[in-house]
């Protein structure tokens, strides 16, 4: 077997704390847990050509490389290994001013999208979701109820734009329980106030 049909045959981190449902489906928003992902984490002292240089942006789409803030990005990919990711950093890395670590069992990540996702993201955390899914594919780390997530703004492979929401695996069952106990009222926010467009 090899290492990526491993992490797809691994249990998701709301399956490893028995929740039975992945997925929440509300009047304005859809909810639902990613899984069979790769994360690298790089670190680094050097400018690296080819990687984001400012904090929030983002390229490529598998993998996608998010600049988390100077010197550090997280690298995801739900094709590749996370070997293979490893052989898409430059080469100038230089061992000793450069670190990767895999962050792939390390992290949970839950899809949002539909027009009351960047309502219910507004009632979580202090950043303005609403004016940010006009700036094209970003990614921002706030707090949301007290535990830190990358939030990540991108177009999928459908075509439309959707939210990643990307945390350590251990807050997995309390952030979803979070996100669709406030779901209802970010339903009822986008019905009366309209989506972002």
């Amino acid at each position: 077997m090899s290492h990526n049909d491993h992490i797809k045959s691994m249990p998701s981190a709301l399956q490893q704390a028995a929740l039975d449902s992945s997925e929440y489906k509300g009047k304005s928003l859809e909810l639902a847990e990613r899984s069979g992902w790769s994360a690298l984490r790089l670190r680094s002292k050097q400018n690296l050509p080819g990687l984001p240089g400012q904090t929030g942006l983002c390229t490529g789409k598998d993998p996608a490389i998010l600049c988390l803030r100077p010197g550090e990005w997280l690298m995801l990919s739900d094709t590749a290994s996370p070997q293979q990711l490893k052989s898409e950093i430059p080469n100038e890395a230089q061992p000793r001013l450069s670190r990767v670590f895999d962050n792939t069992h390390g992290l949970a990540i839950f899809r949002l999208r539909g027009a009351g996702a960047p309502w219910l993201l507004s009632k979580l955390s202090g950043l303005d979701y609403l004016a940010g899914v006009k700036s094209g594919t970003h990614c921002a780390q706030t707090l949301m109820g007290h535990i830190s997530v990358i939030v990540y703004w991108h177009e999928s492979n459908e075509g439309n734009y959707v939210f990643d929401l990307i945390m350590d695996r251990s807050y997995a069952r309390y952030y979803w329980e979070l996100l669709v106990a406030s779901a209802t009222h970010a339903d009822d926010l986008a019905l009366a106030y309209g989506g972002a467009a």
